[in-house]
């Protein structure tokens, strides 16, 4: 248990399974001898979607909790570059000493919002935490059309966004926002018993 500048953040373990708290909320979880396995009910959506899709060659994960979606696309698609941007260097420390399948190579310590990046990518996957509600910046188009600029120029295009939904308003801003900008059809999972959306995009 320490304090950071997210609040009081804590790993815990139960015979195999370790998991990451930030101020008591569940943020990730992980059995320690398969690290690469999704245990949670919104990321197992996730893994049932990528079955699906073609492999990418490389994915920006943004957000990194405890690692484990990056952990799983190692696994999973291991000829595939993975980059991750987290805001807070304690949860890059957490990850890295309690959490990290690999040496946690290309995890870019920054704001998303502030970040200028030149790299390009096949898939971009979002799940941020906000300690209140979502953060703000997830319903604006001058977000969208920044990640929209960070896709690579080919037909394997696909953004996924887990969402935590706390109104049925916040979703439907949410479509609006992302019809604007990527005038596409956009698919929403609900995952039951959770307030966790999965939402895919692919253009």
């Amino acid at each position: 248990m320490q304090k950071t500048s997210l609040g009081t953040c804590t790993v815990r373990q139960l015979n195999n399974l370790r998991w990451l708290l930030i101020n008591n909320t569940l943020q990730s979880i992980c059995n320690v001898e398969h690290p690469e396995y999704f245990l949670l009910p919104h990321l197992q959506q996730l893994a049932a979607l990528w079955k699906k899709t073609n492999e990418p060659k490389s994915v920006l994960e943004v957000g990194l909790g405890g690692g484990v979606i990056r952990n799983f696309i190692a696994n999973k698609f291991p000829q595939c570059g993975v980059t991750t941007i987290e805001k807070s260097s304690e949860v890059i420390a957490l990850y890295q000493q309690y959490f990290a399948k690999e040496n946690g190579q290309n995890i870019i310590n920054a704001d998303i919002t502030k970040l200028e990046m030149t790299q390009k990518f096949d898939w971009i996957v979002l799940d941020l935490f906000s300690q209140q509600d979502c953060p703000i910046f997830l319903f604006q188009s001058d977000f969208y059309e920044k990640i929209k600029a960070m896709f690579e120029n080919s037909n394997n295009r696909h953004l996924f966004i887990n969402f935590i939904c706390e109104s049925k308003q916040q979703l439907n801003q949410l479509h609006e926002v992302l019809h604007k900008v990527f005038e596409v059809n956009i698919a929403i999972y609900p995952i039951e018993n959770y307030n966790n959306k999965i939402v895919h995009l692919h253009f």
